[in-house]
């Protein structure tokens, strides 16, 4: 990916992330448990930890292979999403619960992405 384009998504990330971990603090403190207000949270903070990560490594971007940026970044929305989802099975529907299955592929991803970011740069 290129540089501006990484710079781009880390934003938006942050600001999706604000922007959701707001209305988990705000609108759902009530209207789900402790347990899946954490769960949020904890969506919140990897997406918002990621896309800060995306812009950090935006000047290596050139030299690193796509595919292993590509990786991490599809392990994040994964992982995030599917906390999301997970969070509001109170509201929605407790079948959203079966969601939480793809949650640690979404986590794998993320570690084999950064993980692969961070080998093909010692290698350099």
């Amino acid at each position: 990916m290129k540089t501006h384009q990484l710079i781009g998504l880390g934003c938006l990330m942050l600001a999706a992330s604000v922007a959701l971990g707001a209305m988990g603090a705000h609108t759902l403190e009530d209207a789900i448990s402790p347990r899946y207000l954490d769960v949020w949270k904890t969506a919140s903070l990897y997406f918002a930890l990621n896309g800060l990560g995306f812009m950090g490594i935006s000047g290596i971007a050139p030299n690193t292979k796509g595919l292993y940026i590509k990786i991490t970044i599809i392990g994040t929305f994964v992982f995030s999403i599917s906390l999301w989802i997970l969070a509001l099975n109170e509201l929605i529907s407790p079948a959203l619960r079966k969601l939480g299955i793809i949650t640690p592929i979404g986590g794998l991803l993320m570690i084999i992405g950064w993980a692969l970011v961070g080998i093909h740069q010692l290698r350099r």
